[in-house]
């Protein structure tokens, strides 16, 4: 069903999106909070569980509608179900390293699903939309990095990680500039601020609020700049 109608396959796809977003949050809870939740950590895992199988059936719903542009959210789908069915509840490094690396791709693939859904740009600007993706993929690794394996408050990596957070905040603010509507202008512009932001207050003083925070800022404005990119090229 190649040809269905794209409002349609944007809502799926902003469902599938939305649920990606709660399952990384709900993800960044658990492996920073999980002695201090209680009672709590099996409704925040029911979370967390329930929201990755409603995404499942987005994906599924995807392929049906749109197999050729869904395959990238089919693969990564599989891909992360697999590896946290291997991982278990208490992931090593490297599945941990995945699991963020891979969520964080799966929300890009829905977000450029539900930008090309809604049609491309009058103007589009090909070369800047690529460049800022392949600095917005290389922060995200960066940063993802850090969350697993980085043991020094400031380091290399992390200055690396702020300063090439400030660059993409104003390269979301040009790409920003570039998008017709209104809304989605000033979308990409807050998440694109919100980042470093929230990477600051990591330091301090509010470890899980801040983490909470940032997470979500990085999931939005991964998420806008696929969008755009879907949009402008």
């Amino acid at each position: 069903m190649e040809r269905a109608p794209a409002r349609l396959i944007g809502a799926w796809s902003a469902a599938g999106l939305g649920l990606v977003v709660v399952v990384l949050l709900a993800s960044v809870v658990i492996r920073l909070a999980a002695e201090d939740l209680g009672g709590a950590l099996a409704a925040v895992r029911g979370v967390h569980r329930a929201a990755a199988s409603l995404e499942v059936v987005a994906a599924l719903a995807l392929v049906w509608l749109a197999w050729r542009r869904a395959m990238a959210v089919a693969a990564l789908t599989v891909f992360l179900s697999v590896l946290g069915i291997a991982a278990g509840r208490e992931p090593p490094p490297l599945a941990a390293l995945g699991n963020l690396l891979g969520g964080l791709a799966l929300a890009a693939a829905l977000a450029w699903l539900l930008g090309r859904a809604h049609g491309r740009a009058a103007q589009p600007a090909n070369r800047f939309a690529h460049a800022a993706a392949a600095l917005l993929v290389l922060q995200c690794a960066l940063g993802a990095w850090l969350s697993i394996f980085a043991r020094d408050v400031v380091s290399w990596a992390l200055v690396a990680h702020a300063e090439l957070g400030l660059v993409l905040a104003a390269g979301s603010a040009c790409l920003a500039l570039r998008l017709a509507r209104g809304a989605q202008r000033y979308a990409l512009l807050g998440v694109g601020l919100a980042v470093p932001v929230a990477g600051l207050s990591v330091l301090a003083g509010w470890p899980l609020a801040a983490s909470l925070a940032h997470a979500a800022a990085v999931a939005l404005l991964v998420a806008a700049a696929a969008y755009a990119h879907a949009r402008l090229t």
